[in-house]
């Protein structure tokens, strides 16, 4: 994908396109390749590629930004990050505005401290699913490396850092030695959640940190009695073309930003790659399977 208006700066980890007064649009976390700290920025599509929209604020400090669209208003979060100078992180926690403006976005959640991955959807009778990413004790307690914690809130009023943290925990999305967490939910037509994701496993130490492998995946879970689907992967790395990376560890690093179903059994995945460009690619939509399943 082309990012125009940046030159300089490596746009990726985007959120999937999404209207705004008449424009497709699409939000990007955008940084230096020799630094971590981002911004992230919107771009309006066009027949050359995604613009810089003048216009939208830039939000400073917010990674890998996500949309969703709750009573009817556009809930953009992101990751808020803080890092010394030396590149080491601080700390970080996931925000949430609401950007009907996106000359002014208006901040209205902040989530628990050491917690990204956390997304939320309106489901069918007005209430919010909200998927978040416990860690620490929440989950090695049960010997594992990640989880997601799933709860039901009536409206965005309810939702505080404290509700997220307190989320009924989800073991069976990952083995025992991977972490990842959700990216984009989708109400499914049998009353389904589905959840498009990311899983991820270490390798050896290398060039600039421990080797990364990051894949996409697609699963879905009742929200009534919490069971999980099988885990279909529907992306990776080598899916989309051999290019750079911003450090050799995360050549194999495939980030979900999520899906757009097209309605005729397709789907376009956008991902991340390599934490210094953002591709899409065209795949069988990962849902239908889940759909023909009985609620």
């Amino acid at each position: 994908m082309i990012f125009i208006g940046v030159d300089g700066f490596d746009v990726y980890n985007t959120s999937v396109p999404f209207s705004y007064k008449g424009k497709t649009v699409i939000a990007g976390r955008v940084e230096r390749r020799d630094l971590e700290s981002a911004a992230t920025m919107f771009f309006e599509k066009t027949p050359n590629g995604w613009a810089l929209m003048p216009e939208a604020r830039v939000i400073s400090g917010l990674q890998d930004p996500f949309i969703t669209t709750i009573k009817g208003s556009l809930i953009l979060g992101g990751v808020d990050a803080v890092w010394r100078d030396d590149g080491s992180l601080v700390t970080f926690h996931t925000d949430f505005f609401n950007i009907d403006d996106l000359s002014c976005p208006r901040h209205i959640i902040h989530g628990p401290t050491h917690m990204k991955d956390i997304r939320l959807l309106e489901l069918p009778d007005g209430r919010v699913a909200v998927f978040s990413r416990p860690n620490g004790s929440a989950v090695s307690e049960h010997g594992i490396v990640a989880a997601v914690g799933f709860t039901v809130v009536n409206d965005l009023r309810e939702l505080t850092a404290e509700t997220i943290a307190r989320a009924e925990l989800i073991r069976w999305l990952f083995l025992s030695d991977e972490w990842g967490g959700c990216n984009q939910l989708h109400n499914l037509k049998n009353g389904l959640i589905g959840i498009i994701g990311h899983k991820s496993w270490g390798g050896g130490e290398m060039e600039g940190g421990r080797e990364l492998h990051y894949y996409s995946f697609a699963a879905a879970i009742n929200p009534v009695t919490r069971e999980i689907s099988p885990v279909s992967v529907i992306g990776s790395r080598d899916c989309f073309p051999d290019l750079d990376a911003k450090r050799p560890n995360l050549k194999d690093v495939c980030f979900t930003s999520g899906i757009v179903r097209n309605g005729d059994g397709t789907a376009v995945l956008y991902s991340g790659l390599s934490d210094c460009r953002e591709g899409c690619i065209l795949i069988d939509d990962p849902f239908v399977r889940y759909e023909n399943l009985t609620k």
